[in-house]
């Protein structure tokens, strides 16, 4: 079947669209996609995949382009992956799962790496069955922000390997995701690899910036492939919390400027837009959602920062539910590193429980 078909059957997860020009669900953001529910004896999608090219650093090579990863989840288990490389224009079937017997299961179609290094789209649904109808259960919500962190950049590569592969980042086990499903909570992540909170008084290099994107849809792609930027609608997926934790990459610019005197004036200026971002996130979101603004577990410099601004906001507007959090640093003994000095898969199991216990505690005040 057609996705246009099966979307009114499937219950899609994160900031999903349908493309009517390339009549593709598009799922690019980490741990986008949908949940469908079957009876028979396997699950295939019809997928194409757009890479794209990361510049390269100076004096570098450049390298190689990045191809999105698919993955299939049963019962929370991730039952199945592939990096979707070198697929053919018209699209590629891949069976995500297969059953000896028939059988009635609720699988989740998801991508694994991140949306800034590659794009995904479903063409087609099809199983040796019939596709039910899934609507599942209400539960709380969640959306975590943030940069490579929050993508699981490299979480699977060998100790602080240098080069990053997409077939090594796996979403699905980045301590957001492991927060929401500890907690019982539908979750969506909303994260790129580089990103900053704002736009750096002094930038050291172009950075894109979450206040910039923060309430369209999807602006890595509908830039690729030349379209306006669309607004997300908030109103219709509505977040009972928001976890921010963004500010690790903010902090290059004012370390490294090259005027130390400037230093101060920066990070002033830092705490003026963080906390106009902060309205803005409370503005999209509405007056009941929690809004965590945290940090870790790599650079913690700017957390003070942070913290200042959330008091300060709380001060200027009443916003009770606006609250700070800081993640235990990488314990490299104990953890290790993923790739380039990213957090591990050890590591990211940790943070999931220091999240889900602190937001444990937060709702229940």
């Amino acid at each position: 079947m057609l996705i246009k078909d099966v979307l009114p059957l499937v219950t899609t997860h994160g900031r999903t669209f349908y493309d009517e020009e390339k009549k593709a669900l598009f799922c690019n953001w980490s741990c986008s996609g949908f949940s469908v529910k079957l009876k028979g004896k396997n699950l295939k999608v019809k997928v194409v995949a757009f890479a794209d090219q990361m510049p390269g650093m100076p004096g570098m090579p450049t390298p190689p382009p990045d191809h999105p990863c698919i993955g299939c989840v049963l019962e929370d288990e991730l039952i199945f992956r592939r990096e979707c490389k070198d697929l053919p224009e018209e699209g590629e079937w891949i069976t995500l799962w297969e059953n000896a017997e028939e059988k009635e299961v609720v699988l989740r179609v998801l991508k694994l790496s991140e949306n800034s290094r590659g794009k995904l789209g479903i063409l087609e649904v099809d199983c040796d069955g019939i596709l039910l109808g899934y609507i599942p259960e209400k539960r709380p919500t969640m959306e975590i922000v943030g940069d490579s962190i929050t993508c699981g950049f490299g979480n699977e590569a060998p100790n602080n390997a240098l080069e990053f592969k997409t077939s090594e980042e796996n979403g699905w086990e980045t301590y957001g995701a492991r927060a929401a499903r500890e907690l019982g909570y539908e979750f969506s992540l909303i994260s790129e690899s580089g990103i900053s909170a704002i736009k750096p008084e002094h930038p050291l290099f172009p950075m894109h910036a979450m206040e910039d994107i923060y309430e369209l849809r999807d602006e890595l792609c509908d830039v690729k492939f030349g379209k306006t930027p669309e607004k997300w609608d908030f109103a219709s997926h509505k977040s009972d919390i928001v976890v921010l934790n963004l500010g690790t990459n903010d902090a290059n610019p004012i370390r490294f400027y090259r005027d130390f005197d400037e230093i101060e004036g920066m990070e002033k200026w830092f705490k003026m837009r963080y906390k106009e971002f902060l309205k803005l996130v409370r503005r999209a979101n509405g007056p009941d959602t929690w809004i965590c603004a945290t940090l870790g577990p790599m650079d913690q410099y700017l957390y003070y920062i942070i913290r200042e601004a959330v008091s300060e906001v709380k001060a200027e507007t009443g916003d009770d539910k606006l609250v700070t959090f800081q993640y235990v640093s990488i314990n490299v003994m104990m953890e290790g590193f993923g790739a380039a000095g990213h957090p591990s898969l050890k590591t990211h199991e940790r943070m999931g429980k220091e999240l889900a216990a602190y937001i444990r505690k937060l709702v229940t005040l």
